[in-house]
Parts: C-alpha cells; structure tokens; sequence
C-alpha cells in the first residue's frame, strides 16, 4: 500500500455514525481523526431511509476528510449483527493422488465446495473462519498440506447476511462516496482493537456489549473459531429502567448514565438521581436504580453463561474473556462477570496504534478502529508477493542480486 493512502472504518449504529481513518506507518496503525455524528435513516433493524443514511455517512466523511487534509477513498463497514447468522459446515473431498500429499490446491478445493454446499441461495458470505482439518480419520489438523491421505475433510465457522442487505447497504455507503473495502463482523473487528497475538494463540473470548445485542467471538490457535449472539445490551437496561419505573424511554436513558456503579451504597448515603431534564423532575433514589439494572445484568450473563457452556472452544480460552462496551465500563460488572463465568475477566483496550495529538479515543470508538486495523491488514497481506515455484525462484533470486548490486 502506498504511503500516504488512508482507509476509514465505519460503524453505523442506531444512535450514532462513528468513523476512524488511519494509515500504516512503518507496520503501524497511526490513527489520524476519529468522529462520530447523529444517526439518521438507521434504526434497530436497520435501514429505514437510506437517502438520510447516505447523507449521514456523507457528512460524517466531510469531516473526517477536514480532519485529516486528504479525501478518504474506501471504507470497512461493520456489518449490523442483527442481520448476521453464524453456523457450522463441513466438507470431504478425496485426494486423487495419495502418496503424493496434500497440496494447497486441495486446500482450496475442499474450503470452496464446503462454502459452496453450506451457502443458502439468498445469502453471502462475510467470514469463513477454517475450524480445523480431518485427514484419513485424524483430527485436529491445523495445516494438512504435504501430508498423505485419501481423503480431506474441512470444518469451517461461516458467517452470512441476506445478499439484499449486503446490496443495499452498499448502495448507500457508494451514494455517500465511498467505496466499500470489506464487511466485518463487529465483534471481530472489536478483537483486531483489543486482543494480541498472544491472546489469541493461547485461545480468548471476546465480549462485545451493543446496544440491542451482545457478541460473543471465540479464538484459539490464533484464530477465529467461534461467534453467535444473544439478545441484550444497554438499549434492554433503559427499557428495564422505563418500565419499571414508568418513566418516559428520553428520561430512562439519562437515568442510567448517571450511573456509574454496580455497587450498592447503604441507603443512608444514597445520592438522588434526576429522571427529567430540567424544571420539576423526579428523584430516584440511587440503590433502587442499582438494584435494577444489577438484576438485569446478572440476567444477561446468565444467558451468555449457559451459551458459552455449550462451546468447547470455550474450554480452552486460557486468556479468559476480554469485554468491550459501554456496561463492561461499570464499576463492578467484570468482577459480577468473572463469578459467573468462572474465568478471568477483563475489560478490553486498544492497543498498538499512534494517535495523532488532539483527541483521545472513548470506548464507543473501539469497533471503528478495529474495523480500520481489519481493513489494513488485509491490505498488507494483498501486497504481498506471491510465494514463487520451480524455474521462477532462480530468476527471482538473480533479480534480488542484480538491485543489491547495481
């Protein structure tokens, strides 16, 4: 990639647009702006007016093109995991030649037709995570190029959306001028930011907290193995709070941000919360308020608890689990997390990049700069020269001479 080529990541959500524009510099990511904008014409479900969604994206492009002095020519784009389901497949081929080992067009061949025969006809791929490889019965296989057998058996983690959903969201980020790079899954995205090489060879559960849903993405041996969803997050707590304290869903969502912890005071030393903006408003004693949402939080981990017991992946996470998201930041949601899941907990940062001076980055900006860090190092790979065969290594090598020497 050229010096100087920056690429955006975008995260569109129902409450806000967040951008992060970066470049590498020397093999690292230099985050130059990061900038988010009010949602518009996206909801829970997605789009609803992709004309005023396409103006959002624009608007959030203008500035962040202010920002950084140069104009921004793609984007990775998070896909809205609510349109995304996640399933297990697997494939068998046999090996037309046995004893002379498995090649990498094999590979090839038994990934292909395993996407191919898993596919539903209205969906698209996004992610094809490899699982493992049988070869003759034995499993476990990491990489089974150049060993012999009869027959290659793959297992892959794949993650679809409706091909409609795909077009037309991509005809709203083209409307706004960009040109779509990738769509990624958020919470792997949030894993690009936050997780290192090490945590993901020693296996490690991602927890990504949304607003409507919570991610969970599950690696080991350096990669993805694992992702589902389970219905909740902070946008669930504000419509706990208003229905149980019968106050307006404006006034819920600024009672819950005044709360700053998950432990409760003696009520002798509550602090009142203010439910209205401004004028008369109604005081909500503090424990009361607490009480709420640790009973919903605690509701929340059961069900990622019993989804995650399902997993055998999960098993062997010996970094434990890394959590992002705004309910993650609470004091004492992660010690409430590490009872129930019985593992190490602990809240996710980014790491690894240079920030440009004047900002800082909030934790509603983690899944925009993993999604640029995604896209660059997809970039990186793509430039890479392709490994060289037979008659064509010498002439390489006499290339590489000659420049050294001449």
């Amino acid at each position: 990639m050229k010096k100087g080529t920056s690429l955006a990541g975008i995260e569109l959500g129902p409450k806000r647009f967040t951008a992060a524009v970066g470049q590498m510099e020397e093999g690292r990511l230099r985050i130059q702006a990061v900038d988010s904008v009010p949602a518009q014409g996206f909801e829970k479900e997605g789009l609803s007016d992709p004309i005023e969604c396409a103006d959002g994206v624009a608007r959030l492009l203008r500035q962040t093109e202010r920002a950084v002095g140069e104009k921004i020519p793609a984007a990775v784009i998070a896909f809205p995991a609510n349109h995304l389901k996640s399933a297990n497949a697997s494939a068998t081929i046999p090996i037309p030649e046995p004893g002379a080992g498995i090649t990498r067009q094999d590979v090839e061949k038994v990934i292909s037709t395993c996407r191919t025969l898993s596919l539903e006809y209205d969906r698209k791929i996004l992610h094809a995570f490899e699982r493992g490889f049988t070869v003759d019965g034995q499993s476990g296989v990491r990489n089974p190029v150049g060993l012999s057998g009869r027959k290659l058996v793959v297992e892959l983690h794949l993650v679809t959306a409706l091909s409609l959903t795909v077009q037309n969201l991509s005809r709203v980020i083209n409307r706004s001028g960009l040109e779509v790079d990738d769509f990624v899954l958020p919470g792997v995205a949030c894993g690009e930011a936050v997780l290192s090489d090490l945590d993901r060879d020693l296996g490690v559960t991602l927890v990504r907290i949304g607003d409507f849903l919570t991610e969970a993405v599950l690696y080991n041996d350096g990669e993805v193995r694992e992702t589902f969803l389970i219905p909740g997050g902070m946008d669930d707590l504000a419509e706990h709070l208003s229905r149980t304290l019968r106050l307006p869903r404006v006034a819920a969502e600024r009672l819950l941000g005044q709360v700053s912890s998950l432990e409760e005071r003696p009520d002798g030393n509550s602090v009142p919360l203010q439910a209205g903006p401004a004028g008369p408003a109604r005081s909500i004693p503090e424990p009361q308020v607490v009480q709420l949402v640790r009973h919903r939080c605690r509701e929340l981990l059961q069900k990622l608890r019993r989804r995650l017991a399902t997993s055998p992946i999960f098993l062997d996470c010996a970094s434990g689990v890394v959590m992002v998201g705004s309910l993650a930041r609470l004091e004492g949601f992660l010690e409430m997390a590490e009872e129930f899941l019985n593992v190490p907990v602990r809240l996710g940062a980014v790491k690894e990049v240079e920030l440009s001076p004047g900002f800082d980055l909030r934790q509603q900006d983690v899944t925009a700069v993993g999604l640029l860090r995604y896209g660059m190092r997809r970039r990186m790979i793509s430039v890479q020269p392709a490994a060289l065969t037979g008659w064509l290594k010498p002439l390489e090598r006499f290339r590489q001479v000659l420049q050294e020497y001449f």
